[in-house]
């Protein structure tokens, strides 16, 4: 069993890039579980991600932002779960005034 506070891992998140920074939580064969947060940035990156062999849950802990899967543009704020299934491309950003913080897990289907 592991047990982990929130507000100490958030003191604990590595810079990926000047956007986004994660913590990974949780680690097991079949998912992978952590926090990522996401500042507002400058230029907005066309760029989408997605995961061919794993679907993703998100849940909204703190901040505001956006969502974009399927053409659409999905507003965030703490409370907000998503599933975004395997290989379906998808972004984040964060709104303006807040960091988006999310709790995700990674799931193999």
């Amino acid at each position: 069993m592991k047990v982990i506070k929130v507000e100490s891992a958030l003191k604990r998140l590595k810079k990926l890039n000047d956007e986004i920074r994660y913590a990974d939580c949780f680690a097991e064969k079949q998912f992978t579980s952590g926090l990522i947060a996401f500042r507002a940035a400058k230029n907005t990156n066309p760029k989408q991600i997605n995961h061919a062999d794993k679907d993703v849950v998100c849940h909204v802990i703190k901040g505001s932002g956006r969502l974009r899967i399927n053409g659409k543009r999905i507003p965030l704020q703490p409370g907000v779960i998503c599933h975004i299934p395997k290989g379906a491309p998808h972004d984040f950003a964060a709104s303006k005034k807040d960091e988006l913080v999310l709790f995700y897990s990674l799931i193999k289907t």
